[in-house]
């Protein structure tokens, strides 16, 4: 069985591959709007998945040296992110998340 894509992904290798995976589940993603105070940004987003549009935020929290260390991503609504979360899966289990070292 995939493991759940509610979860925790840690690594950069794990956390690249499942967000490279995204990127090719949703399609014509615009950003909408920007925050971001040095260390920490939220970016909202609209998205289509089939005929289905999506809102999201994807949410990047930063080191003091910069480089990223958590991503958080928000999507919505309920009934367009199941039918994505299905995608997913399906994608994940052709091309599985590498292992954590």
């Amino acid at each position: 069985m995939t493991e759940s894509l509610m979860a925790d992904y840690h690594g950069r290798a794990r956390a690249a591959h499942l967000l490279a995976t995204i990127a090719t589940v949703l399609d014509s993603v615009h950003q909408t709007r920007q925050w971001t105070d040095g260390r920490e940004g939220m970016f909202a987003f609209t998205a289509r998945f089939a005929d289905q549009e999506l809102q999201g935020v994807l949410r990047e929290e930063l080191s003091e040296d910069g480089h990223l260390t958590h991503v958080t991503l928000f999507l919505r609504p309920y009934r367009a992110l199941r039918a994505a979360i299905a995608e997913m899966a399906r994608r994940l289990e052709d091309s599985p998340a590498p292992q954590e070292m």
